[in-house]
C-alpha cells in the first residue's frame, strides 16, 4: 500500500525527533537522490549550544520515506535530486525541493564510462 505524502513528511518528522536525544530548536536533512542511492546531511542546533550544530544518525525508515516520496512526488515535470526537510521541535516544518541538473549530468556521465 502507497503511503499518502502527509504520511511520509509524518514519518521523516517523527525519525527525526526520535534520533535526536538532547534539546533542539531546529534541524535539518539534506538529501541527495542519484542512481538508486540516497546520501544524507543530517544536523540539529542544540538549545543550549546553538554556535554548535550537531549531526544524527539518519535511520532507514527516512531512507524509505524520502525513497518513496520521490516515486510518489517525482514525474513529468516535477522531477527533483535533491530535497531539504528542516523541522522545529514544534513540529512545524518546510520542505524544499530541487532539481539539480549538474548533479544529474555527472550521475549520467559517470554511468557511460
Amino acid at each position: 500500500m502507497e503511503n499518502s505524502v502527509e504520511n511520509l513528511y509524518l514519518t521523516i518528522a517523527q525519525s527525526i525527533v526520535n534520533s535526536i536525544d538532547d534539546d533542539w530548536s531546529s534541524s535539518i536533512i539534506r538529501a541527495e537522490l542519484t542512481e538508486g542511492s540516497i546520501e544524507f546531511q543530517s544536523e540539529y542546533i542544540p538549545t543550549l549550544s546553538p554556535a554548535q550544530p550537531k549531526y544524527f544518525d539518519v535511520p532507514f525508515e527516512i531512507f524509505e520515506a524520502f525513497e518513496e516520496l520521490h516515486a510518489v512526488t517525482s514525474g513529468n515535470d516535477n522531477n527533483w535530486n535533491r530535497a531539504t526537510f528542516t523541522l522545529a521541535p514544534s513540529g512545524s516544518f518546510n520542505i524544499d525541493f530541487e532539481w539539480d541538473q549538474a548533479l544529474a549530468d555527472e550521475i549520467e556521465r559517470l554511468n557511460n564510462e
